[in-house]
């Protein structure tokens, strides 16, 4: 009882987060347009000859993309090199039809959102004061000094605390969230992965757009870039988007995000994200109190490889590398955690460039 008066009752009864929470919780509907993009597909059987070394076990060994698999519980995995299919298998009874949850893969799409947002003049640029979107945090300590950059690059100061994720995640209302709001540093000086940043940007999206973040992202990138199928977003109960987490796409309409990205915000010909916030997205920045491998909610690669991801609970990803125009998209079940971590996949990623 007293740990039902600190979290929301339903984090007593779930527990940790899982795959299944995309169907569990309610949601918005990214909906998909008339067009359908398809990758091509190799017919040479080059994944098939790809082999990384999996650390596991603890011991490494050599195996297969198929063998890194059954090491692991892997969903799906995808490696695609100039539009063309390389490698494509699913585990765990799943198909290329099914939506996978990916957690905060979606922080990356909300990168992009805004992106869109600027460009629309919806919002006027990255120093916006989050206070003049959302003025119920007026008065509240540091937060007149809070911007979106602030909030992009994880930088916004603000206190975390356990209690202020599992409102997020397992509430009724993610407003919520801003009654209690404290900030630990001064917005700028410090950076700490929170998901409440995220949100911030969810709610003011919703109010800059008029419309959901959900709505929003089906007008400007799903339909756009020819999704093949509708995906989800996972809601609180007032109906807002759980911008920081929580969405539900096949692992081939997670590629074409990929390859949005790739192709510097271009899709065949158009414009949807703009040029320059794509290069400043994946850019390293260290002012600010940001730090050398993460901007604007993309996860960026070691000095001199160029690369860098989406990155999610539970190893889901979305890993592009410009150089040699790979995309690979893993998404997971949550496995033993040791088992887990050892398998480093950023660097099983980089073998698998190394071999293409």
């Amino acid at each position: 009882m007293l740990l039902a008066g600190c979290v929301p009752l339903r984090a007593v009864f779930l527990g940790r987060p899982d795959g299944k929470d995309i169907h569990r919780f309610p949601s918005s509907r990214i909906a998909a347009g008339n067009d359908c993009f398809q990758f091509h597909h190799d017919l040479s059987g080059t994944g098939n000859r790809i082999r990384v070394n999996e650390w596991g076990s603890g011991t490494p060994y050599f195996v297969t993309l198929q063998g890194l698999m059954d090491a692991h519980r892997v969903r799906s995995l995808l490696v695609i090199r100039n539009d063309t299919i390389l490698f494509e298998a699913y585990g765990q009874g799943k198909s290329a039809t099914d939506v996978h949850a990916s957690f905060s893969v979606a922080k990356s799409f909300v990168s992009a959102l805004v992106g869109i947002a600027i460009s629309e003049g919806k919002l006027r640029g990255e120093q916006d004061l989050v206070t003049d979107h959302l003025p119920e945090l007026k008065g509240v300590p540091y937060a007149e000094q809070l911007r979106v950059s602030h909030l992009l690059n994880m930088t916004s100061g603000i206190r975390h605390r356990l209690r202020t994720d599992a409102t997020l995640y397992y509430g009724n209302d993610v407003t919520k969230a801003l009654h209690n709001l404290e900030f630990a540093h001064r917005p700028g000086t410090y950076q700490e992965y929170l998901n409440i940043n995220v949100q911030l940007l969810g709610l003011i999206l919703e109010r800059v757009t008029g419309m959901s973040p959900a709505a929003y992202l089906s007008q400007r990138i799903w339909q756009p870039l020819g999704m093949c199928s509708d995906a989800l977003w996972s809601t609180d109960r007032k109906g807002h988007d759980l911008t920081f987490c929580c969405m539900g796409a096949t692992a081939l309409d997670y590629a074409k995000f990929g390859r949005l990205y790739l192709n510097m915000g271009e899709w065949n010909g158009v414009h949807v994200l703009p040029e320059d916030w794509v290069r400043r997205s994946v850019a390293r920045d260290t002012t600010e109190g940001s730090s050398f491998n993460y901007n604007y909610l993309w996860h960026l690669g070691d000095a001199g490889h160029g690369d860098y991801m989406a990155d999610g609970l539970f190893k889901q990803h979305i890993y592009v590398d410009p150089s040699k125009r790979i995309i690979i998209v893993s998404l997971c079940d949550r496995e033993n955690p040791l088992r887990a971590e050892r398998t480093m996949w950023r660097n099983v990623f980089r073998q698998i460039v190394d071999q293409l």
